[in-house]
């Protein structure tokens, strides 16, 4: 778990007189309920902007109580939930309470642009860290390339990258495998999804592409409604036959 000493990086873990962990005792004291999770996901989630640290003078990160509740927070929604980085970010937005926190609201570091996500261009991360973030192993994420489930582009050095997005995807990709789901059995999901945005894009494309700035602005917020309103529409209909599998 230590590190050495080099910019941007976090030293070998000390105590502090101020009593805010370093990034290493962090991870050292979610390790018995979260063993997963290492140093290199906790940056992971300061990049997505759901946890924001703060710098000693020499740029090392540390972390008060509450950042540690929020992080123990995001961590169990996404054990326990399921939920994508994205959900997770609008679900603290709005004010999730923290278990560990005796009901006082988690609240998020950055204000929330509804139309951010889709215009943000997105860190990309090299295979290893990929990897070692999502929780899945080199031959499952090429199972995953394969079927289309994410997307393998060529970093600046010639080395295989991903987009944090991708990532997200193999984690959750990972997680449908604990119940026998493989990357294989999934190609109908893909599918179904790009017929999806085939059709938010036949209805927005005259806003999309329109010389006025306002417009398009206009567009990209159909857009967002849109997807959520499919994807409502989606787990409605998903839920009616879960229901009728266990009657």
């Amino acid at each position: 778990m230590s590190e050495t000493p080099v910019p941007n990086r976090d030293p070998v873990p000390r105590m502090r007189s101020d009593g805010r962990l370093t990034i290493g005792q962090l991870v050292d004291s979610l390790h018995t309920e979260f063993p997963d999770l290492s140093i290199s996901k906790v940056r992971y989630l300061e990049e997505r902007g759901l946890i924001a640290p703060q710098r000693t003078p020499g740029g090392y990160r540390t972390y008060a109580q509450a950042d540690a509740r929020r992080l123990r927070t995001i961590l169990a929604m996404q054990r326990d939930e399921f939920l994508p980085l994205d959900v997770i970010r609008e679900r603290l937005a709005r004010g999730v309470p923290s278990p560990q926190a005796s009901g006082t609201p988690v609240t998020s570091p950055q204000g929330l642009d509804r139309t951010a996500g889709l215009r943000r261009e997105e860190r990309l991360i090299p295979w290893d860290e990929a990897l070692e973030v999502s929780g899945v192993e080199e031959d499952f994420m090429r199972q995953l390339v394969e079927f289309r489930l994410v997307d393998r582009r060529v970093g600046e050095a010639g080395t295989a990258v991903f987009t944090e997005s991708d990532v997200e995807a193999a984690r959750i990709c990972g997680l449908l495998r604990r119940f026998g789901v493989e990357p294989r059995n999934l190609r109908m999901t893909r599918s179904a999804v790009e017929r999806e945005a085939a059709v938010i894009e036949q209805a927005t494309a005259p806003a999309l592409r329109s010389p006025h700035p306002e417009r398009r602005e206009q567009g990209e917020r159909q857009v967002l409604d849109l997807g959520a309103l499919i994807s409502s529409l989606f787990q409605l209909l998903l839920l009616k036959d879960m229901r009728a599998l266990v009657r």
